[in-house]
């Protein structure tokens, strides 16, 4: 049985992740079991309670012989499936979880694990233990077991269509009750619903994959069969022989030329029976804590049907140009497997999508004749001042994400001469542009974190940390409250990155940007001030995001805020307005508390 590669450190909630595992310090825990019959463990001062108990219940599901009183005279061993056996069997197999030792005469629904899938222990168990385990009926797989919030099947087709003309998400959060109705939350099993199409193939580009727990999904949307290509950042053992176990299954590591450059994408492309398809960008890793209890954004195109045999190759664009750049973004990866799936794209009708492809690839690049600056801060601007309504200066730019880079000593060293720069850009004659706007930064304070939803542990996806923090004092003076009262989101941590322009004067919004992309030189890329040679701008991250301009969108020059206006629907911001600026005694939330 492999140990967790995170030890004492692992924040993990994922049964499979348990079923795959072992703990040395949880199992040394559960092994001496609660004080009498108070249902409470001995938990050392240097661990987190709440984090350890949920840990413990999980074990007390996957194994439980071993827990309770019981245990104190059985050893913590446990004959564990091995880490591969474990992803492939996640949420396909009606087996059973026995450990070793374990009394088999129980009741077999006692041995179920919490997603409602199990496995045998094989070798560990004696031949008496597994006859009787064949004389126990099969348990059926609930949905509830594995997912924190169910919704409805067969919904979502017209969820979407009453989300138009944003067709913008957040993810439903599992203790915001009122998250599970709003009609434009979502959860991961809609997006594989039926009534949006009968999937045949997907791709899914992320950063973190916990791939049992994506399979899961997979198998309850009835889709677990059905050809997946993963492409994936982080690094993980259960991902490299996947396709071993699961040939239906091709995962690939991004493969980056610096070790300060991140895979940072999160995209799907869905295709379906019928020969359409459709695109998915969203701000949210594929492991459950992404999809619990944090603030996502999600943009989800409307059905892409496929072109006419004779259409011309040019047939099919949308007035955003994102059939061309979303081809244009695949290609950067040199992957083979990627090129059927651009094909695909290059014969399906993008006519119906109206926001903008907003990338970033590794790479230093240089302004075009053709397209202007393809990539990061720079495109963006290109797309501001080719489309955007005028704004006036005064009118602040807002950024909002998950993780903040190193900026320089100042605001003027990359925020004011790369950001600010390039995000004050609009359609306006050059010389309204000489001033730049004010700058501000939504980002969860120490006070915003330890309120949250899971306490200090909500900041588990917020990793900005002191070492950072203390190079740029002047920061704080641009930082605001993470606040989401409106949207029940207040106590969910903002995983989610944005970027905008709004006018609470007149209640419009200019522009606003979803992305993949933090607040980094990484993300949008720095320019190189020194060269005399048209500027380059250098990007180290993949990153993908969409722009959202009016005048494609509804036709108008700005979208109303809070309010709908003349039949058009009050863009649905992720956060309060007004913003609220960080108090004197207020603080970042840095990553370096989790360790204390």
């Amino acid at each position: 049985m492999q140990e967790c590669p995170y030890g004492e450190k692992c924040y993990r909630k994922n049964p499979i992740h348990f079923g795959e595992y072992s703990h040395a310090h949880l199992d040394a825990i559960y092994a001496k079991g609660c004080h009498g019959d108070s249902n409470e463990y001995d938990i050392p001062a240097k661990y987190s309670s709440e984090l350890i108990n949920i840990q413990l219940k999980l074990l007390e599901k996957l194994f439980p012989q071993l827990a309770g009183k019981d245990a104190k005279s059985k050893p913590a061993t446990t004959a564990k499936p091995s880490t591969m056996e474990a992803t492939s069997s996640a949420a396909s197999t009606s087996r059973v979880v026995v450990p070793a030792q374990a009394d088999t005469s129980r009741d077999s629904s006692s041995a179920q694990t919490s997603t409602g899938r199990a496995v045998t222990s094989n070798q560990a168990s004696s031949q008496e233990s597994t006859s009787k385990l064949e004389k126990k009926a099969k348990l059926e797989r609930d949905v509830r077991d594995y997912v924190s919030v169910v919704v409805e099947k067969g919904r979502m087709a017209r969820k979407l269509e009453q989300a138009a003309p944003y067709n913008m998400f957040l993810t439903a959060i599992t203790d915001s009750k009122p998250t599970h109705r709003e009609p434009l939350s979502i959860t991961l099993q809609e997006i594989f619903d039926e009534s949006l199409g009968e999937i045949e193939s997907s791709v899914q580009i992320n950063f973190m994959i916990d791939i049992g727990w994506l399979l899961g999904h997979y198998y309850f949307a009835g889709i677990l069969s059905k050809p997946l290509l993963v492409l994936y950042g982080a690094d993980d053992p259960n991902l490299v022989d996947i396709g071993k176990f699961k040939p239906q299954v091709t995962a690939i590591k991004v493969q980056m030329q610096s070790p300060f450059a991140t895979s940072h994408t999160k995209m799907m492309l869905l295709g379906y029976a019928d020969g359409s398809m459709r695109v998915v960008i969203s701000t949210a890793n594929l492991y459950e804590d992404d999809w619990h209890n944090r603030t996502q954004g999600l943009w989800m195109s409307p059905r892409l049907p496929p072109l006419p045999e004779d259409a011309d190759t040019a047939a099919g664009e949308s007035p955003t140009g994102f059939k061309q750049d979303l081809m244009l973004y695949l290609v950067e990866y040199k992957l083979s497997q990627l090129q059927p799936w651009i094909a695909r794209i290059r014969k399906s009708d993008f006519s119906a999508i109206n926001v903008f492809f907003i990338g970033s690839v590794p790479g230093g690049h240089r302004e075009s004749a053709v397209r202007g600056h393809p990539w990061g801060c720079a495109r963006l601007g290109s797309l501001l001042a080719k489309h955007a309504a005028p704004v006036e200066p005064n009118i602040p730019v807002v950024c909002q994400s998950s993780s903040i880079g190193s900026l320089g000593a100042n605001v003027q060293a990359w925020i004011e001469q790369d950001i600010l720069s390039n995000f004050r850009k609009d359609s306006s004659p050059i010389g309204r542009l000489s001033q730049l706007p004010p700058f501000k930064m939504i980002y969860p304070s120490f006070g915003n974190v330890s309120r949250s939803h899971d306490g200090m542990l909500g900041g588990g996806c917020l990793p900005y940390g002191k070492s950072t923090n203390d190079k740029q004092p002047w920061l704080k003076n641009y930082l605001h409250q993470w606040k989401s009262g409106d949207r029940h989101r207040s106590q969910a941590m903002p995983h989610i990155k944005s970027y905008t322009r709004f006018n609470l004067e007149d209640q419009s919004v200019y522009w606003f940007v979803l992305t993949s992309a933090n607040l980094s030189k990484a993300a949008w890329g720095a320019f190189n001030k020194k060269s005399n040679l048209q500027p380059c701008l250098r990007i180290f991250n993949y990153e993908a995001g969409v722009l959202f301009l009016p005048k494609f969108v509804t036709g108008e020059d700005t979208f109303p805020l809070g309010n709908a206006r003349n039949g058009v629907p009050a863009f649905p911001l992720p956060y309060d307005v007004p913003l609220t600026p960080y108090g004197p005694d207020d603080t970042p939330f840095l990553m370096d508390y989790l360790h204390q």
